[in-house]
């Protein structure tokens, strides 16, 4: 039986197919259509009152409770805290979208932060050699992430439009990674030893790509609501700092017990292809995304319905099911769409420093540490512990900021702009004094203390700078990857090439390695910032306040 809506009544006995007796022969009303809303006495008209609205809607909402406790069903919504939901995210499933990215954080960690080291200084590979190591990762990763990006938001397969990207990734990473640190018994300088270690960190590259847009993307296809969408990225970002927190306190067990080099790295190694390879499989098992993706848009709906009832149900759809614009920008449709506003270049560049800011420092500090501050190599401390005992009191800090501050501060500011220009402060103070430092005892340990003010800094800066890429992108959840992808692109090559160059040239110059990590960070945050003011003021406000309840 139904009513004029085609919406089921509440009815006894009746099936349209063959009755199971362990199911419960009443049907709830289902008032969650705008039709059955009007019957209700809830009026669509654009000029209706909503606090009436919202009143009405209660009304409904306790009689489906009332029912539901007279057949022993679960109540389908609370009067207190009705349509409040924009996602069905539980806390497995966001527990596994913030590992999501750990496999790739831990690569991450050691790349930037040993890779460089370890080809030139314990495979004795030349300056210019090493420093094309890392550039022929750094490219290959750059040109593959705007063409994942691209295929990503065209996919459709039954396992949805990003996990399939991510799982490809993920069995490219880890053999790739092994074979990196495993040190072959090449001839020293040879051909085939060139070859290796230009070629894998390529490949290795590639797949890190994938994994890293395919979860980067998802996250605009998993709730609506900027808020948790914001917390989705800070756990993210604060298992980034986990996954160099792990890193950094196995590689000092290992510095301080193993005394051979090509043993540390190798152990390291199998550690982080163990732990990410754990996490992947926990976050491919749980993010079921055309499940969550349906769910999302389904309970956006019934949010909108109870919040903006003013809409026609047809501007609550396009809030829901169209690609949506961002918040900095009109309709986008295609990829296509977003090379012709400004803001995509802007904010682009604004990602893209943040990177540079982060990577230069965690691949020039080794060699830092060692030319200037004196933690040289001996016999018998091959690799010096403070390679990884500074790095790791840096990211210590950041790590405590990122998970209990930094939250609390964007609900203080409830914008990007001032967090911005609050990590300008502390990076140029944590940065410039790196100028002053050299190998006196009575001066160079101040490097730890320089290394967690910059590290707090660089924790705010990254998180602001992906929050805001988020922004831009908004609801369009259709062309996400490539806006990612491309992001991606102009980081990696632009650090590519900045570090190929500071490697080929000035790796063993003292003087140039002060300028390198004390100039770097601080002008990358200092131009960061002000593309964000440029952004701010050629494409409205939403920047500088950004509601945090959406």
């Amino acid at each position: 039986m139904e009513d004029d809506s085609g919406q089921p009544l509440i009815v006894q006995g009746e099936s349209s197919g063959e009755q199971d007796q362990n199911t419960n022969d009443y049907k709830l009303i289902n008032y969650s259509n705008m039709q059955t809303l009007t019957k209700a006495g809830i009026s669509t008209d654009n000029t209706a009152n909503f606090e009436d609205k919202a009143q009405n809607i209660d009304k409904i909402c306790q009689k489906k409770i009332e029912y539901a406790k007279d057949i022993g069903q679960q109540p389908e919504c609370d009067p207190n805290q009705q349509n409040m939901q924009r996602d069905a995210l539980t806390p497995r499933h966001v527990a596994a979208y913030a590992v999501g990215h750990f496999s790739n954080d831990l690569c991450a960690a050691a790349w930037f932060t040993y890779v460089l080291y370890f080809v030139k200084n314990v495979v004795k590979l030349d300056a210019v050699i090493a420093a094309f190591v890392m550039l022929s990762g750094q490219i290959a990763d750059g040109l593959t992430t705007p063409v994942v990006g691209f295929f990503s938001d065209k996919t459709k397969s039954r396992i949805g439009k990003r996990a399939p990207w991510y799982i490809f990734g993920t069995f490219l990473v880890i053999p790739t990674f092994l074979g990196i640190f495993i040190k072959p018994d090449f001839e020293k300088n040879s051909p085939g030893e060139i070859a290796y270690y230009i070629t894998l960190p390529a490949v290795f590259n590639v797949g890190w790509a994938c994994v890293q847009i395919s979860n980067m993307s998802v996250v605009n296809s998993l709730t609506f609501s900027t808020q948790r969408r914001d917390r989705l990225i800070s756990l993210r970002n604060g298992f980034t700092y986990i996954a160099n927190f792990t890193v950094l306190t196995a590689a000092l067990i290992l510095f301080a017990t193993i005394d051979s080099q090509d043993w540390q790295f190798r152990i390291l190694c199998f550690i982080i292809v163990g732990i990410g390879f754990i996490t992947s499989m926990f976050y491919m098992t749980n993010i079921r995304e055309p499940y969550l993706s349906k769910s999302a848009k389904r309970l956006q709906k019934e949010y909108l319905k109870v919040h903006q009832p003013h809409l026609s149900e047809e501007e609550q759809k396009a809030l829901t099911q169209k690609p949506k614009s961002s918040m900095l920008s009109v309709q986008m449709k295609v990829w296509s769409d977003w090379l012709k506003e400004g803001h995509f270049y802007i904010y682009g560049a604004v990602y893209c420093m943040v990177r540079i800011a982060v990577n230069v420092t965690m691949s020039v500090q080794p060699f830092y540490l060692i030319k200037v501050t004196g933690f040289i190599e001996t016999e018998d401390d091959p690799t010096p512990l403070p390679i990884a005992l500074v790095p790791l009191v840096s990211y210590t800090t950041s790590l405590i900021f990122s998970l209990f501050v930094y939250k609390r501060m964007m609900q203080r500011f409830r914008n990007r702009f001032i967090p911005l220009l609050i990590s300008v402060i502390v990076i140029t103070a944590g940065s410039v004094p790196y100028l002053f430092l050299n190998s006196d005892p009575n001066v160079r340990w101040l490097v730890y203390l320089l290394s967690s003010i910059q590290g707090v800094g660089l924790a705010i800066m990254i998180n602001t700078a992906t929050s805001l890429i988020s922004d831009v992108i908004g609801r369009d959840d259709q062309s996400s990857a490539f806006v990612y992808g491309a992001y991606s692109f102009f980081d990696k090559v632009a650090n590519g090439v900045i570090i190929f160059g500071i490697t080929a040239s000035w790796i063993d110059n003292e003087v140039a390695l002060k300028w390198c990590i004390a100039v770097i960070p601080a002008a990358c945050g200092f131009g960061a910032f002000l593309l964000s003011y440029i952004g701010n003021r050629l494409y409205g406000k939403r920047l500088a306040k950004l509601s945090l309840d959406k």
